[in-house]
């Protein structure tokens, strides 16, 4: 995605869904395990974590961020369990990729465990999004970045077969983790 492009969503999510006033951004960055260190995170995903910080959108989908206090939030820390959750557990769909599931990076979670991780193939700013339906490893890949990922799910214009009809609602709004 070009970066004037990345600038417009990230400007249209922010007129949908504004930010917090004081977001909870991470100070600290730690290594994802068995990643060399300063994983390359996509710009814009790090533009996403430093304008709204960690936290999450309308109630459901958590944003996670490299270096977040809360290890729940943090992006090195859940890409670990991540890992070793999915370890030996083939994923077919990533075959089209070349990759495999200890390549995942894990970037968001929702209220219903379904996981959201970057498949980290080529240019980070164009990491495709692989989504994990919770206990039942049915996925869905989307080509869109973290950011048009959020905006896609918050204005309806993406939908994700197992996320619940009720998300997101009329007003989407963000609210920071409050364990920070």
């Amino acid at each position: 995605m070009e970066e004037a492009d990345a600038d417009a969503v990230l400007s249209h999510l922010k007129d949908l869904c504004p930010p917090p006033p004081v977001p909870v951004v991470p100070l600290v960055s730690r290594p994802v395990p068995g990643e060399p260190p300063g994983l390359a995170v996509p710009a814009g995903h790090r533009a996403l974590t430093e304008i709204y910080g960690v936290g999450c959108f309308d109630a459901f989908l958590w944003v996670f961020a490299q270096g977040a206090t809360n290890v729940h939030l943090d992006i090195a820390e859940q890409t670990g369990q991540l890992r070793s959750l999915l370890q030996d557990k083939p994923l077919p769909v990533l075959d089209a990729y070349r990759a495999e599931s200890g390549d995942l990076v894990q970037w968001g979670v929702t209220d219903n465990a379904d996981l959201l991780a970057w498949i980290p193939v080529g240019d980070p700013e164009r990491w495709p999004t692989l989504i994990i339906q919770a206990g039942r490893l049915s996925a869905v890949v989307s080509d869109r970045s973290s950011v048009d990922i959020v905006l896609g799910l918050l204005t309806r214009a993406l939908r994700v077969p197992f996320f619940p009809d009720d998300f997101p609602g009329e007003r989407p709004s963000f609210s920071s983790d409050p364990y920070l």
